[in-house]
């Protein structure tokens, strides 16, 4: 099976899109970020909890 995503970024905002972008990014802060952005972990901090998540 094959699938194509194709992701556009908003431009050309205006100023109210633009600040209810920032409320929204500040509802996900604290630990619960790290599940909306998986990328900002390190390579490396992926293959350490890959070892860590095997042997618990």
């Amino acid at each position: 099976m094959i699938c194509k995503l194709v992701v556009e970024t908003p431009v050309n905002l205006s100023s109210k899109q633009k600040e209810l972008l920032r409320e929204f990014e500040e509802t996900l802060g604290g630990t619960a970020a790290k599940k909306h952005k998986p990328k900002s972990e390190g390579f490396f901090d992926g293959v350490k909890k890959f070892f860590d998540d095997l042997t618990s």
